[in-house]
């Protein structure tokens, strides 16, 4: 039977069923048969749109990136303030942690030039969320001289503490709970501490900025 797909269509297909079978059973284990099989297709087709296995974790990367964007534009259009928006987001890297095998992140390591851009597209994503925290501040949420960088540094540290534990001792929903409740109690720290300075100030008859 005639496959009616464009080239397009059947690139993107792949791309799909690359990135549920290297999050289900880590990069090493998944071989071109099995991409080829799940899709009832030839191996020779995947090889005429991919050059190596490393071109197809790329693009598997960038279509996971578009993937948590879109998520991201949807969280932001459906909450009413920035706050709001830093915690579903951050559950939503929670739930992308569990479904993901440990093998994946380990893996992932041997590629250094995937690593690279990985590491380069991290740095983009923390300037947007910058400028989020920047609408939280014109909200009213934040004080004017509100240092964002410690706030970035608590998530990140706690994404990477959350990651680390993941590829040691497995990834458990008592684990998400005990992480969550070190994220919200350093967030919250933040918050009160950033609210006592602006009082303080107010007192002292300092003005932000």
């Amino acid at each position: 039977m005639k496959d009616n797909r464009t080239k397009k269509e059947i690139f993107d297909q792949i791309v799909e069923t690359a990135h549920t079978l290297f999050i289900e059973r880590g990069i090493k284990d998944v071989k071109m048969d099995d991409i080829a099989a799940e899709m009832s297709i030839s191996k020779r087709t995947i090889y005429e749109l991919f050059n190596d296995k490393e071109q197809m974790l790329h693009e598997v990367l960038k279509y996971q990136n578009e993937r948590m964007c879109e998520n991201g534009r949807e969280i932001i259009r459906n909450s009413s303030h920035i706050l709001e928006i830093i915690l579903k987001l951050y559950n939503l890297h929670f739930e992308l942690l569990k479904k993901v095998n440990n093998k994946f992140f380990a893996e992932l390591n041997k590629y250094p030039e995937i690593c690279r851009k990985r590491q380069a597209k991290e740095a983009q994503n923390a300037k947007k969320f910058t400028a989020w925290m920047e609408m939280g501040r014109q909200q009213g949420l934040f004080r004017e001289d509100a240092d964002f960088n410690i706030l970035t540094f608590i998530i990140k540290r706690d994404l990477t503490t959350i990651l680390e534990v993941k590829m040691q001792k497995g990834y458990t929903e008592n684990g998400k709970h005990t992480a969550q409740k070190s994220f919200f109690r350093s967030t919250a720290k933040w918050c009160i501490d950033n609210r006592k300075l602006s009082r303080r100030n107010q007192k002292l008859g300092k003005t932000p900025g």
